[in-house]
């Protein structure tokens, strides 16, 4: 299953229209549209915007075949990851975990300086 059949089932799933999820992302009702019809790819950052309102893993959108939607339980024992991701998709990730630790190195720095 591509991205955007994920995105597509998703969406129906929430029963969401396009121009919705378009407007949370401040894109184009076609751009949106392209992203579920595989004509063009999301930044990573779409992707978890996305994820977070239609309540699914950012994993499920990129990685393995199906979406599983609604998992409230949050338990992923047995789960094995397989790197499908495109490298630029895993560029962005790493990106953004990288900014992530220096946001906490900060924050941590910045308690521990005014104890």
């Amino acid at each position: 299953m591509t991205l955007g059949e994920k995105l597509k089932k998703a969406r129906i799933n929430k029963n969401f229209t396009q121009e919705y999820l378009a407007d949370v992302l401040n894109v184009s009702q076609k751009t949106y549209s392209n992203f579920e019809n595989d004509k063009s790819k999301p930044a990573f950052a779409q992707v978890e915007d996305i994820a977070r309102h239609l309540d699914v893993s950012v994993l499920d959108f990129l990685t393995g075949d199906s979406v599983t939607i609604n998992s409230t339980n949050g338990d992923h024992s047995g789960f094995i990851y397989q790197n499908q991701l495109p490298d630029k998709l895993v560029e962005q990730y790493e990106e953004r975990i990288k900014e992530l630790k220096e946001q906490v190195d900060y924050w941590k720095n910045k308690s521990e300086g005014s104890k």
